[in-house]
């Protein structure tokens, strides 16, 4: 199944396209309804959140060393992915 993204606003039983559309005749549709602004999450859900990520980069560490282990990690993706 090939499938192409097109970009619409659903109001009221109906599409208005808002760039390139599908060519005429029928077509099978699957939609993903994107939110206008993410979920409000309470504070304690904030906290539950960042408790149960703690360290999981480790202690100490600044965002360029965190940004150095992510540059690393994907370095090795890239040569597992291509078979290097």
């Amino acid at each position: 199944m090939m499938s192409k993204t097109y970009e619409a606003i659903y109001e009221d039983g109906h599409l208005e396209w808002l760039g390139e559309q599908p060519g005429t005749g029928r077509h099978r549709l699957l939609v993903t309804v994107v939110e206008k602004s993410p979920p409000k999450r309470s504070p304690q859900e904030v906290h539950r959140m960042f408790e149960a990520t703690r360290g999981a980069w480790g202690r100490g560490k600044t965002l360029d060393d965190i940004d150095a282990e992510i540059d690393l990690m994907r370095a090795e993706w890239d040569r597992d992915e291509h078979g290097q």
